[in-house]
């Protein structure tokens, strides 16, 4: 190591947006049953996917851009590690690519094959990912604690907010509160800029938990 670790770091909502992530694409098989072949429910589910899959991407950019060069750089003695697991992004392009595809057509084309295509691709990037995300909460996320202040580490969000290119990016925030308990759903509020936390109480909140209604119904 370079020089001593001298944060206490809290990581927990990292945990948050891998049960997020997880839990959306597992839900796949129940939530494109339950669109059928209805074209406005197959609208919902597959924006919601369109959008879930856009998520995955930001939250792996941010770490790539933000978070991995500054353990590179201060965790010597772990960089290969650190290397290794970066590199782990790299095996989601294609699964992510067929996955757009796959929905790109099934929205376009409801049918039950272009919906087991959808399906099929989602728990593509699933397997995938499952294993990644389990080697960064028990490699990286220990090491982010101590090596990555906490100013550094919150710059992921306004990083994946402003990269966000689908038109829900309220649904990731959304999708990961739904997995905080209430004192770290207070504490990511009062850590919100006063005019990001106004436009999540008073717009995006609403817009969420309108659509995740419609989706789930």
């Amino acid at each position: 190591m370079t020089n001593l670790a001298t944060y206490e770091t809290d990581v927990s909502d990292m945990y948050a947006v891998h049960k997020a992530l997880l839990g959306a694409l597992d839900a796949a098989p129940e939530c494109l049953a339950k669109a059928g072949l209805r074209p406005e429910r197959v609208e919902v589910t597959g924006s919601f996917y369109e959008n879930v899959i856009e998520f995955l991407h930001v939250h792996h950019s941010g770490e790539d851009e933000l978070i991995y060069p500054v353990l590179q750089q201060r965790c010597a003695e772990s960089r290969s590690e650190l290397e290794r697991i970066d590199d782990q992004h790299k095996l989601l392009y294609a699964p992510m690519d067929a996955g757009r595809s796959a929905i790109a057509t099934w929205r376009v084309a409801p049918s039950t094959g272009n919906a087991q295509a959808v399906i099929d691709a989602i728990a593509s990037i699933a397997e995938t990912l499952r294993p990644h995300l389990a080697e960064e909460e028990t490699v990286m996320l220990p090491l982010a604690t101590r090596w990555i202040s906490p100013e550094e580490w919150r710059s992921q969000a306004g990083h994946n907010m402003m990269s966000f290119r689908a038109d829900k990016p309220w649904l990731m925030l959304g999708l990961v509160r739904e997995q905080l308990d209430q004192e770290h759903r207070d504490g990511m509020l009062a850590g919100m800029p006063p005019e990001m936390r106004t436009m999540w109480t008073e717009q995006m909140e609403p817009a969420f938990n309108a659509f995740v209604a419609e989706l789930r119904r």
